[in-house]
């Protein structure tokens, strides 16, 4: 069996993932994260690593209750789906920026990155052995750098009852917008009469414009 699971998403695109138990979660870019901090690391050492990547923009962290959860992954390039959400009433609970020139995000827990931090020989999808609902989730998506809002879900009236729901409970929404990298700059390209176009054919035969030029 794989080590992780593996997703596509596009603009416009939404999926429902399971994970299982852990103290926090993490959207890191698989690229540019750091996962090794040292052998002796204690849990303060593994949190001031993780600030210090958090300003890089390779990871965003965020406290999950200890439980299996199902979470809906959206990615947007507008503001509609915040609206949206906004709309129904859901509030923001964390929120952070990830940046990645690959599309390579990982979502993965606590203990994958403790693992990391401990064991140089180990990285984000490969390390000591997760239960299988625990597996890293590897995210293919377009480049570009991603604004994340994480949303709890409050508990329905049919689960505080204990009744059974058609469709599957989503306990958060992990709303990934999209900034696309801005187009690279290329340089003026010289002309056969210099730099200025319309120096002609006499211009052509002297450096930089000849007699044409200022």
């Amino acid at each position: 069996m794989r080590s992780y699971l593996i997703h596509s998403l596009e603009a416009e695109q939404e999926k429902v993932i399971v994970h299982g138990p852990s103290d926090y979660l993490a959207l890191v870019d698989l690229e540019s994260y750091k996962p090794f901090v040292g052998k002796e690391t204690d849990h303060l050492d593994l949190m001031a690593h993780l600030q210090r990547e958090t300003g890089a923009l390779t990871i965003t962290a965020w406290s999950v209750p200890r439980r299996l959860l199902n979470l809906r992954l959206v990615l947007t390039g507008d503001y509609l789906a915040m609206e949206r959400m906004i709309e129904t009433r859901q509030e923001v609970f964390a929120s952070g920026w990830v940046r990645t020139h690959q599309g390579q995000l990982c979502l993965t827990s606590h203990e994958r990155l403790n693992d990391c931090a401990h064991d140089r020989r180990h990285d984000l999808l490969r390390g000591d052995r997760l239960p299988d609902d625990s597996r890293p989730h590897l995210l293919n998506v377009p480049p570009g750098t991603y604004s994340i809002h994480i949303f709890n879900h409050p508990p329905s009236q049919t689960e505080m009852w204990g009744g059974d729901s058609a469709r599957p409970k989503v306990h958060a929404t992990i709303l990934l917008r999209h900034y696309a990298f801005p187009a690279p700059r290329v340089a003026p390209t010289r002309l056969s009469g210099g730099l200025i176009p319309w120096a002609g054919e006499i211009a052509a035969s002297e450096p930089w414009g000849g007699q044409h030029a200022a």
